[in-house]
């Protein structure tokens, strides 16, 4: 947790995942946290996503879940999520998201905090860990094949390529 937390009745941890060059499959993940406790946590795979899309909708989904008249600290690794819904840029693509956000986030307090992904920061790891597992999922379900950024271990579990430094991440 962060020094300037205790000035919000929630904090949320948001993040998405995408194979974005070949499957399309997305996951999206939050986690709200109030004092000192986990109080929620979800997930879901979706399919002809992109990793934007995920990341927002984790963010509105997080935000739609406290209730209206809230204070919410939100940490996201997506600069692009979180510029876009402060208006810092014009969304070009995905204005259904804003639009959605911009509708949920009038009766409550949001605030946004940028976090380096994969800098081991336990909460963002965490969500970045179940929005990964729910585009794993849905990659099986539906069928397809994991693209060039992703490999099948020896487990039978999808997994991040490091080759290049390549991962499913565009920030």
């Amino acid at each position: 947790m962060h020094e300037n937390d205790a000035v919000y009745d929630y904090i949320a941890y948001c993040d998405g995942s995408c194979d974005n060059a070949d499957t399309k499959c997305g996951g999206s993940a939050y986690i709200i946290i109030q004092g000192d406790y986990i109080i929620k946590e979800a997930h879901k795979g979706f399919q002809n996503t992109t990793n934007n899309r995920m990341e927002m909708l984790a963010i509105i989904s997080a935000v739609y879940s406290v209730p209206e008249g809230a204070s919410i600290m939100v940490y996201s690794d997506s600069q692009y999520a979180i510029n876009v819904f402060t208006g810092k840029w014009r969304a070009n693509t995905n204005k259904d998201l804003l639009m959605k956000y911009l509708h949920i986030s009038y009766t409550r307090n949001v605030s946004f905090t940028w976090v380096k992904g994969h800098s081991g920061d336990k909460y963002n790891e965490m969500v970045d860990s179940l929005a990964f597992g729910s585009c794993e999922d849905m990659v099986f379900k539906t069928g397809r094949k994991p693209g060039k950024y992703f490999y099948v271990n020896h487990e039978g579990f999808m997994q991040k390529s490091l080759v290049n430094n390549v991962n499913c991440s565009l920030e």
